[in-house]
């Protein structure tokens, strides 16, 4: 009886293995449709909306609203985006958007740090 069960458990096993195993053969890794990442951090006094209007890609414009102190977040660089507008909105803002980052390189990484007030935003270009 024992080496029964253990030999139903040891075919369990086996059998879970090979399913993990060939899910993790099949799948897409997550890069494969982005070219690099845009990322933010939000150490400034202020909400923070970024926009991304990209162009020659599929993929939908999109925006990231309301990101407060001590928030990071980004984006993925769609593969086949061949320019990208980049707005940038500081809430509470008098005199309108910030002077956003103009990028020109899709293919890497490139990552940003809000500061100041919402009367005296800044944005500076950090590594990732």
């Amino acid at each position: 009886m024992r080496k029964t069960k253990r030999s139903m458990a040891y075919s369990a096993a086996a059998t879970l293995l090979l399913a993990l195993g060939g899910t993790a053969v099949t799948a897409t890794p997550a890069s494969a449709d982005s070219a690099g990442h845009i990322g933010f951090s939000n150490k400034g006094w202020f909400l923070v909306k970024t926009c991304y209007k990209w162009q020659g890609s599929t993929t939908p414009d999109s925006c990231d609203d309301n990101k407060a102190i001590g928030t990071d977040w980004g984006v993925d660089i769609p593969a086949d985006a061949t320019g990208v507008r980049l707005t940038v909105l500081v809430h509470g803002q008098a005199i309108g958007d910030l002077e956003a980052p103009q990028i020109t390189d899709l293919k890497s990484n490139h990552c940003y740090e809000f500061s100041g007030y919402t009367w005296g935003p800044s944005i500076t270009e950090k590594s990732c």
